[in-house]
Formats: C-alpha cells, sequence, structure tokens
C-alpha cells in the first residue's frame, strides 16, 4: 500500500503531461516528444500500442515498463524484474513517444529506455544466467510437424475469436512486416482463446512463451524455451480446455499430437534486471 507522502509526491510530480524534447546524446536514441502521466483507473492495462513513429503505453506499472523497454518484444517469460523501491510495481502509468520518423519496434524500445532512465532517473542492471527450465523440441525425426501447423501464409486471417492473453504483435497490415524481423512479436492477433490456443503469424519462440503463461505453466511447473531449431513463421491452432478436464489427456501429449512437437526438460537463459534505483518522475 503506498504511503500517503508518496501519492502526495506522485500527484505533485506526475505532471498531466511531461513532455521531453532533448537532443540525442551520442550512443542514446530518444523520442522527440514524449508525455508521462498517471494512468486512468479503466486504462487497458500491459498493453503497447505501436505506430511507424509512436509507441503509445495506456497503463503499465514501471515494473513492466522495463520489461517493455529492456526485453525482446515477447512476453519475455525467462526475465525477471527484481529491486526497486515498492511503488514500481504498484503504480500505473500512461506513456506516448513521438520519434522523429519512422522507427522500428526495437528502436523504439531503446527511446523508451532512455526515457525511463532520464524521466524516472532509473538505474537497472542486467544479468544473464542458465537455469532449469523446459525446452520445445521437434517430435519426429523426419522434421515434419503436427496436423494442427502450416507455414503462415503471409496474411492475417480476417476472422479472429476473442483472445486471452493476446500475443505482442506488429500492427496489422497486408504482408510480412519489412522490418528487421523479431522473433517474440507476433505478425497478426494470437492468444489463448476459448478451448484452446490460436497462433498467427508466430515463431517458434513466441509458441515456447504462450505455453509459458499462466494456463500453460499451471499444468508444466516451469516455463518453456525455444529448442526447436525452427526458423520461419507458422499457423497453429491447439484444441484443449484450460484447465483441462481430469478425463482429459495431458498438455504434452497433446502439444504432440496437434503440433508434432515434444515438451521436454532442459536448461535455457533466464535475464534478470535488478532495478538499482528509481524515482517518481518530475516536471522539465
Amino acid at each position: 500500500m503506498l504511503t500517503t507522502a508518496v501519492m502526495a509526491a506522485l500527484a505533485a510530480a506526475v505532471p498531466q503531461a511531461i513532455a521531453q524534447q532533448t537532443p540525442a546524446a551520442e550512443g542514446k536514441l530518444r523520442f522527440e516528444a514524449a508525455t508521462i502521466k498517471l494512468a486512468a483507473p479503466d486504462a487497458v492495462r500491459n498493453a503497447v500500442i505501436p505506430t511507424a513513429n509512436r509507441m503509445r503505453i495506456p497503463s503499465m506499472t514501471l515494473t513492466w515498463l522495463i520489461y517493455t523497454a529492456y526485453g525482446d518484444g515477447g512476453f519475455n517469460t525467462a526475465m525477471r524484474v527484481t529491486g526497486g523501491p515498492d511503488w514500481i510495481g504498484k503504480t500505473a502509468f500512461a506513456v506516448e513517444g513521438v520519434a522523429q520518423g519512422k522507427a522500428t519496434l526495437p528502436r523504439q524500445r531503446r527511446m523508451l529506455q532512455t526515457l525511463l532512465e532520464e524521466r524516472f532517473a532509473l538505474k537497472v542492471r542486467v544479468e544473464n544466467s542458465t537455469g532449469d527450465m523446459l525446452t520445445l523440441v521437434v517430435d519426429r525425426r523426419d522434421g515434419t510437424l503436427g496436423p494442427k501447423v502450416k507455414t503462415w501464409s503471409g496474411a492475417c486471417s480476417t476472422v479472429m475469436p476473442a483472445l486471452l492473453f493476446p500475443v505482442p504483435r506488429r500492427p496489422l497490415q497486408n504482408g510480412p512486416s519489412p522490418e528487421t524481423d523479431e522473433p517474440n512479436v507476433a505478425e497478426c492477433p494470437s492468444g489463448f482463446r476459448a478451448g484452446g490456443i490460436s497462433l498467427d503469424g508466430v515463431t517458434m519462440s513466441t509458441v515456447a512463451e504462450v505455453l509459458s503463461l499462466p494456463p500453460g505453466r499451471a499444468l508444466l511447473g516451469n516455463i518453456v524455451a525455444d529448442q526447436t531449431g525452427l526458423k520461419g513463421r507458422y499457423t497453429l491452432e491447439l484444441d484443449y480446455t484450460f484447465p483441462p478436464d481430469v478425463t482429459a489427456p495431458s498438455l504434452p501429449t497433446v502439444v504432440q499430437e496437434q503440433w508434432g512437437l515434444r515438451i521436454v526438460p532442459g536448461r535455457g537463459p533466464f535475464r534478470t534486471a535488478v532495478v538499482e534505483s528509481a524515482q517518481v518522475p518530475t516536471e522539465n
């Protein structure tokens, strides 16, 4: 629970809009202009809405802003954010940044890093390590996949069911993105749906991250990392009820039957972002 003093500091220190128009320093990318304010109570949480030159985040705590800025564009299920003052995981902010020209998502994330470092006085130490986790591998020796996997057509479906845990994706467009490929960013709307999972225009790294989300992790007991060696983008459907009925087959069995993939014990990389210090944003 935030103290009265911290709440008063937030109200005073976070204006309706904080403009940022600072010349770029060497080695740093900056938005040409940016605003930060306390998020509206009914704003969509943890959503990133990018366009060609703009990143809009309606409501995120500083913890989730760190995931967005220092992660790889996906769910970052093998990343942890630790440390920092108590409010960084409780107080939500609305952030919007506008680049001078077109900016790819990786460049926008680097601009967001600079914004957080300057406006929140954020200092983060990123540590890399390896640990035990589950891994996703191809089941069949000939490399063929299951009946509910096909190579992505290059275009998104015009009909999509309502999604839970929607996957981070690029703005909808016709055909593949001309930007540098980001394995953990989907091309099309994807995520958990009623009665299963629908993934469209995704790489196997996104498949592993989706299986690592709470509905899958509750059944698997750990996160999943991609070790299939497959580099393309795919369309996948998984018919399975989360949580399953007691008579239903296990999730690894269904993944093997429908996708031609196996979930096996293994080791993979973890990333930890340690927050050494952070402050409530101050007015220019």
